[in-house]
């Protein structure tokens, strides 16, 4: 058994690794990978939706505290409260690794700010003020609640939303101004709720495109596998077809009748010789130079971690095909481990030769995520790992995580 430091080797990539963690800590760890693109721009949608509502409460604060004496003096706080909170905890959701409760935390907010509004009205005073353009402060932003509802898929609750706090706040605030509702300037409402409904559409349009090219990214994935390997078999039969043209039927067409030509010998032992090599087996590694290829692998982009093999059959030798598919399979969940694990995590690869078999383990105590929700896209673990095994005739891998708990990334082979 032999134990080889995953850093070992590894020269100007660790200083690389080093210094992409070393930003991702200084920039508030606000890089993170996503599990498909309508993640990734739920993401981004929602912590723009909440830095929106924090950003209109601060450019709003003034005209709060200037208006505070129209109602009660609990209103103000709590209002600011019922918005702020609930924006805050979204936009700290969504520079997590993996958001937690973005749907929630969006309809806390519309919630909120229905509520802080709605309070208003048993909170005013009865002292009505026309000389307040703004009499309460939440006037200006009733539609942006409703963007963080359509980014999460929530049409018509966006829509219901902004119609009711639209007429909530609008109401209030004539309330507030005039000591009554006028319908003409009530006429308002429909107009400013009609213009955030065009930017409702513009994004829910951008959802429905984004998740439907999500939806049709497993079948490109497939569709470039097929090409990949059409290809892979026209070069097979490209490289045949010149071996036959230019050795054998070249020889054969310079036959002649008469005496045998040696330097027509000399061809025909050629195209002999390139026919055996072309039919040759491919090249075999044993157990110890199988291990160095792991080593190399994990060495190269790993970091914090440690290799152990343990070689039951020194003797046994595996095809070169495996060898290659194993080792890049190791290479890929180390990749994916120093991606996603988190800083901090440690992995630790296990690498077990036996007759005719071959098992690696590798294993991190990372921030992990549930395999079953994973997005069928994903390149790293849908091809650069299942598919790969799965293609190779013994082949076999095996993905086991949960959020929290790391993940542990079995591929093993027994020759068939």
């Amino acid at each position: 058994m032999t134990r080889v430091d995953a850093r070992r080797g590894s020269g100007g990539s660790d200083l690389i690794a080093e210094l992409i963690d070393r930003l991702r800590r200084d920039l508030g760890r606000g890089i993170r990978e996503d599990a498909s693109d309508l993640d990734r721009q739920k993401r981004i949608g929602c912590r723009f939706v909440g830095s929106g509502l924090l950003a209109f409460c601060a450019v709003m604060f003034p005209v709060a505290i200037a208006r505070a004496d129209l109602a009660a003096a609990w209103w103000t706080p709590v209002s600011l409260v019922l918005v702020v909170l609930p924006a805050t905890l979204l936009v700290a959701s969504t520079f997590l690794t993996v958001p937690r409760a973005l749907s929630t935390l969006v309809c806390a907010c519309a919630l909120g700010y229905l509520v802080a509004t709605l309070l208003w009205f048993p909170a005013w005073l009865g002292e009505p003020d026309e000389e307040a353009r703004w009499a309460v402060w939440l006037l200006q932003f009733p539609s942006v609640p409703s963007f963080g509802l359509v980014v999460t898929l929530r049409t018509g609750l966006a829509v219901t939303n902004l119609v009711v706090a639209t007429f909530a706040v609008h109401a209030a605030n004539q309330l507030a101004r005039y000591g009554e509702l006028r319908p003409v300037e009530l006429l308002s409402v429909p107009l400013s709720a009609a213009l955030a409904g065009v930017f409702l559409a513009v994004a829910l349009a951008a959802v429905r495109n984004v998740r439907a090219l999500d939806a049709r990214h497993p079948a490109v994935l497939a569709l470039t596998a097929r090409a990949a390997a059409n290809a892979a078999q026209e070069a097979e039969r490209a490289r045949f077809a010149a071996l036959i043209h230019d050795h054998v039927i070249a020889t054969l067409l310079a036959v002649r009748e008469g005496p045998p030509d040696p330097r027509l010998a000399e061809q025909a032992a050629s195209a002999l010789d390139e026919l055996d090599r072309s039919a040759e087996p491919p090249s075999e590694f044993t157990a110890a130079a199988f291990a160095t290829r792991i080593d190399e692998a994990v060495a190269d982009l790993g970091e914090r971690g440690s290799c152990t093999h343990m070689i039951a059959a020194p003797s046994t030798t595996y095809p070169e095909h495996v060898v290659a598919d194993v080792v890049d399979c190791v290479a890929e969940a180390t990749r994916n481990r120093v991606r996603h694990a988190g800083p901090g995590s440690r992995c630790d690869v296990v690498a077990e030769f036996g007759e005719g078999a071959v098992r690696v383990i590798v294993t991190d105590d990372g921030v992990g995520f549930d395999p079953e929700a994973i997005d069928p896209g994903r390149f790293g673990i849908a091809v650069g790992i299942r598919a790969r095994m799965a293609g190779l005739p013994g082949g076999r891998a095996q993905i086991d995580s949960a959020p929290g708990q790391g993940t542990v990334v079995t591929v093993e082979w027994r020759r068939p």
